[in-house]
């Protein structure tokens, strides 16, 4: 289908998301034209959906932006100079876009680039994103899909980058390895059929949300799931965390291993204090920890004492770099299965409806979808 409007999802403010037609841009040299089929909807976007803003970045009324970096759709049209795409390509869209002169670009790890520029952020921006009919990038961001994947998946590619950069370039999870997961949201799902598909042989997932620990004995048969308590603001954080992570150790399979075959590797993906103390005591004597989710303050305390005597060591992850052709081939072999991710669809023109359904969250809401894709 062609359309002849390019509606798009613009925040203004805090809640003030608007649906309003932009111009439809054609390609510049080295781009492509993309029809977006396809979004979802990260925590990042909640950010800015509900607070106005990420961090330190806010956003003003006079400097809108269009939301959405986790994309994918079909090429409309060929720039100059773009030999490996053609019209009619299906395609999953990265979204960060690096400088590549710089150290960290030129060694690929572009994710670093301290001049990306990011879709839907308002970092060196802001950067309009791809909540909208029609929109150009660069064609080596868009990365070709199977026919067999659907623009859905396709969407998750991005996530799925995330998990695939951590675990698999940053932590490079060993056959065999016991792994823990803290939440288990699309980002902490992900993480987990990663591993596995990487080779783990055990993997734990922890949340405080019964339903999303229901969804993920689903999603992934086999797979350990434990509830966690909600720290008490009274307690101390490191003693809170020292016996969380021992009534951990006995409720699960580990209870009875020794320490050297408990958890290799703990992946963090709440960015939540609390967890973020918890992984350090999760992890044995010479585990990794390693920080993907991203929370506003992070962990103002660090049991270093912990960290050094017990050399664990602590890792961080920014989004991904060379990730997405590894992601898709994990998807297209079937090692790694999205079906059932994407709990909730809404329309382009319903996105204010998607917004506030994702961030009200009911349960049984893991993923939301935006886009102009066939409802099945």
């Amino acid at each position: 289908m062609v359309y002849q409007e390019n509606l798009a999802a613009v925040l203004y403010d805090k809640h003030d998301l608007r649906m309003e037609p932009v111009p439809i841009d054609a390609p510049q040299r080295g781009e492509v034209q993309v029809n977006i089929r396809a979004t979802g909807i990260c925590g990042s976007d909640l950010h800015y959906y509900h607070d106005g803003g990420l961090g330190s970045m806010r956003m003003t009324p006079d400097k809108p932006m269009i939301l959405g970096h986790e994309a994918a759709g079909i090429i409309t049209q060929i720039g100059e100079d773009v030999h490996d795409l053609k019209v009619g390509d299906r395609v999953a869209i990265e979204p960060g876009e690096g400088c590549q002169s710089c150290c960290y670009c030129k060694e690929g790890r572009y994710n670093l680039c301290g001049q990306m520029k990011f879709r839907g952020s308002l970092r060196r921006g802001p950067n309009h994103g791809t909540l909208r009919r029609y929109a150009c990038f660069p064609a080596y961001l868009c990365h070709k899909i199977p026919d067999s994947m659907s623009y859905q998946d396709g969407a998750l590619i991005e996530p799925l980058a995330v998990a695939v950069h951590a675990v698999s370039i940053r932590t490079q999870v060993r056959p065999g390895s016991t792994v823990a997961v803290l939440g288990a949201g699309p980002v902490g799902l992900l993480t987990a059929a990663t591993a596995y598909a990487m080779g783990a042989g055990t993997c734990i997932i922890m949340d405080i949300n019964a339903s999303r620990l229901e969804f993920a004995s689903k999603y992934l048969p086999g797979i350990e799931t434990l509830q966690l308590p909600i720290k008490p603001h009274e307690e101390d954080l490191f003693e809170w965390s020292m016996t969380q992570a021992s009534s951990i150790i006995q409720s699960t399979s580990l209870k009875g291993k020794k320490e050297e075959d408990q958890v290799d590797i703990v992946y963090e993906c709440t960015g939540v204090e609390s967890c973020i103390s918890l992984s350090m005591f999760l992890a044995r004597r010479g585990g990794k920890v390693m920080l993907i989710g991203m929370g506003n303050k992070g962990c103002t305390l660090m049991p270093t004492d912990i960290l050094t005597t017990r050399e664990v060591d602590v890792f961080g992850n920014f989004r991904y770099a060379n990730s997405y052709p590894k992601a898709i081939e994990l998807v297209g072999s079937k090692k790694i299965q999205l079906n059932g991710l994407v709990t909730h669809q809404f329309r382009l023109e319903n996105a204010v409806d998607a917004f506030k359904h994702a961030l009200a969250a009911p349960d049984g809401t893991i993923k939301v979808e935006i886009g102009d894709f066939d409802f099945e």
